[in-house]
């Protein structure tokens, strides 16, 4: 049996579970009531996909309104994109296994759908035949075809967007840009990762959706604001955590959303009283359990690499990882040589740029994920 932890980590749990938020839930709300699509963007794991849950939440009681998520990270190609697109889709409008097997045929014939059942969770799922990358445009436009024909407006939420720029064939932003300006029932949410790529996709006159959507860019959540959160869900359920400790548990994890939302996940699995010494060693807990990819990532990284990943993780932030004193301070190689290595761990999301800016305007450079980072502080 599972145990009713209120800190979740995988999905959105509910409104009285959700921390903060206010302020961006609203922005986003009114965007997509008044008819306008929103850019979200934030480094992976602060809380995109749990934001746009609650949104839907907040939209879901517009009356005939129906929201549709999809996330696209996995998606190699427009083929792929398509089959994630349509599945969402049709499961939103059609809820009941019911439903999805009777409209399968019927809405989507033209695009000669295969059904089947999931041996594991026992729902039902459309596969497309795989056909040339310029028919995938007709299959995107069949998709919005079903949507426009809806009698409610549509919420439309696709995940991981920057992924349609890896596509081969098919320009996939010329094809979504067409098909909302001619839809007058669906409005969307673009949210990811990749800053840059983003940016890039809405504000470069060049591309399709240059100036054709809302940008907000998604930051930490207060330190005294997710402290006070937790200090009271843990008190609903008959837990003490002190504010000190609290904000210590954002501390140790940077405030980055994922990673607080797992300590406290185990703090409250924990059965010793909330002080210091039980967080502290829940923590350690939680860095020893890294070993074994932190060994696969000493394999996989260079000499300077593995050495520039450790030493921005013992500074936690730093602004010039490749200026004299930070090299000298660690014993670091030429900066030409950390220029390349800092791209590397860039690369390989081990390390980004915080939203942060150090006094003289720089950017500043933390671990990606803090369990890691402190592995070479408690290992």
């Amino acid at each position: 049996m599972l145990v009713d932890n209120p800190f979740g980590v995988n999905a959105y749990v509910s409104p009285q579970l959700f921390c903060d938020r206010d302020e961006e839930t609203a922005t986003i709300s009114s965007a997509l009531r008044n008819g306008r699509n929103v850019m979200l963007y934030s480094p992976r794991r602060y809380g995109k996909t749990g934001l746009i849950h609650h949104v839907f939440n907040d939209l879901g009681k517009v009356r005939g309104a129906r929201t549709v998520f999809a996330d696209v990270y996995a998606a190699q190609d427009a083929h792929e994109f398509n089959t994630i697109l349509l599945n969402a889709v049709h499961q939103a409008l059609n809820p009941t296994p019911k439903q999805f097997l009777k409209n399968a045929m019927e809405w989507f014939s033209a695009l000669r759908p295969v059904v089947s059942v999931d041996e594991l969770t026992g729902n039902p799922n459309i596969a497309l035949e795989r056909s040339k990358s310029r028919k995938e445009a007709a299959t995107t436009r069949e998709i919005f075809r079903i949507l426009n024909e809806q009698s409610r407006n549509i919420f439309l939420a696709i995940d991981e967007f920057q992924q349609i720029v890896t596509f081969e064939g098919v320009r996939m932003d010329a094809v979504l840009r067409t098909e909302l300006q001619r839809s007058t029932k669906v409005r969307c949410i673009f949210s990811g990762s990749q800053r840059h790529i983003l940016l890039d996709l809405f504000n470069n006159a060049k591309n399709p959706f240059y100036g054709s959507a809302d940008q907000l860019e998604l930051k930490r959540i207060d330190r005294n604001i997710y402290a006070d959160f937790a200090r009271n869900v843990m008190k609903r359920h008959g837990r003490t955590l002190k504010k000190e400790d609290a904000l210590f548990c954002y501390d140790l994890c940077s405030g980055h959303t994922y990673y607080v939302q797992v300590l406290l996940n185990r703090l409250f699995g924990d059965v010793r009283p909330l002080e210091r010494a039980t967080i502290v060693q829940v923590m350690l807990s939680i860095v020893r359990e890294q070993d074994a990819i932190m060994a696969t990532l000493r394999s996989a990284l260079t000499k300077n690499q593995w050495d520039l990943f450790a030493a921005i993780s013992r500074e936690g932030e730093v602004d010039t990882p490749t200026g004299n004193a930070f090299i000298r301070k660690y014993d670091l190689p030429s900066s030409a040589a950390l220029v390349m290595a800092l791209q590397a761990l860039i690369d390989r999301e081990l390390v980004y740029v915080t939203e942060h800016t150090a006094e003289k305007g720089k950017p500043v450079y933390a671990p990606y994920n803090p369990f890691l980072g402190a592995w070479f502080k408690y290992r």
